[in-house]
């Protein structure tokens, strides 16, 4: 099984833990395949709206300096796909939403109903597990408000599972560590 572990730059010295390499570490020892990736905002270009990656140039996006489109494509080719974001106002850290604008190239522009609700179609036929895991000093509200903002962004990618851990000091973090690394042997592998 391949995971991606996504993360932000404060995630690899966060209370003295290097939150990704813990995890990457953790999951390699239960025999699952790794990549990990330190997401940096100032390293992505804005998403420009131009919406080429949904219809000119179906996922991928035009803008081809940086590492946008490599990152978009291993995400859908893993198994799973692990974002670690620092908790902002209830919302993902700038180097993760950065790259989340950039990758709505993995979904199409067209819409459809689930449950009631609009969500965009699938671009791919399959799609990876989510999980994300957000880490800080959040108070109640914005640990809420996290929490449902991750769902929802899986929701539109409609993986076969997702899961939101959350942790605000270093023996969570350690927890929710094994927490992901057990959802990923347990509920999502292959």
């Amino acid at each position: 099984m391949k995971t991606l572990i996504l993360c932000d730059r404060d995630s690899t010295d966060y209370l003295g833990i290097d939150i990704g390499s813990e995890l990457q570490t953790a999951v390699e020892e239960t025999g699952g395949e790794t990549d990990l990736v330190v997401l940096n905002g100032d390293d992505l270009h804005p998403c420009l709206g131009c919406f080429q990656c949904w219809v000119k140039t179906p996922g991928m996006c035009k803008q081809t300096r940086d590492a946008a489109n490599d990152v978009a494509r291993e995400e859908i080719q893993s198994d799973a796909v692990v974002f670690v974001s620092r908790i902002t106002y209830g919302g993902y850290s700038y180097d993760t939403k950065s790259f989340l604008d950039r990758s709505i190239q993995n979904i199409s522009p067209y819409f459809t109903t689930i449950n009631g609700m609009m969500r965009h179609r699938r671009r791919y036929a399959r799609y990876p597990a989510m999980i994300t895991l957000g880490y800080g000093d959040p108070t109640d509200r914005e640990l809420e408000t996290f929490t449902d903002l991750a769902h929802h962004n899986a929701l539109n990618m409609r993986p076969p599972k997702d899961f939101v851990f959350t942790a605000r000091d270093a023996a969570e973090i350690r927890q929710s560590v094994q927490q992901v690394t057990s959802t990923l042997s347990g509920e999502v592998r292959p």
